[in-house]
């Protein structure tokens, strides 16, 4: 098994455990949900900004820790200074993220993108109530239908 096998294989699992604790009307009923969401499109045509989507990420599997103690605001700050939008991981088991980590970064006025791995549509919704602005979909995760 893969490195992409053992993460999606976890997220399954972390997946059951979630629906059962939040289900997708309470998801609707949070308070990022109703937001209104920024264009991406609007920030990464702007002619004073980078196009760059820059990320943060606490470690990977393959480089390990890279800054685990780094404050999400601060550096998700630094990034809306100039970028376009700005890319949280929220994956915990392989990258150490949170979503406290994403709704944390939310105080900044810029597209907010989930990067975790999506292999389900609850986690549409989770992205949605955590205030996010769009999401990552690895098509290596994803099945035709």
């Amino acid at each position: 098994m893969n490195i992409l096998e053992k993460i999606v294989a976890r997220k399954k699992e972390e997946l059951v455990q979630r629906k059962a604790l939040v289900s997708v009307e309470q998801l609707q009923a949070m308070p990022y949900f109703k937001r209104t969401t920024f264009s991406t499109k609007a920030f990464l045509a702007d002619p004073t900004r980078t196009g760059i989507i820059a990320e943060f990420k606490r470690q990977s599997p393959s480089k390990g820790l890279i800054n685990g103690i780094a404050d999400v605001v601060t550096v998700t700050g630094a990034y809306a200074q100039a970028a376009s939008a700005v890319s949280v991981l929220t994956d915990t088991d392989f990258f150490g993220g949170r979503s406290e980590d994403l709704m944390a970064a939310r105080v900044h006025a810029i597209p907010l993108l989930r990067k975790d791995f999506m292999v389900d549509p609850y986690q549409v919704y989770e992205a949605k109530a955590m205030g996010a602005d769009l999401i990552l979909l690895i098509a290596a995760c994803l099945e035709v239908e």
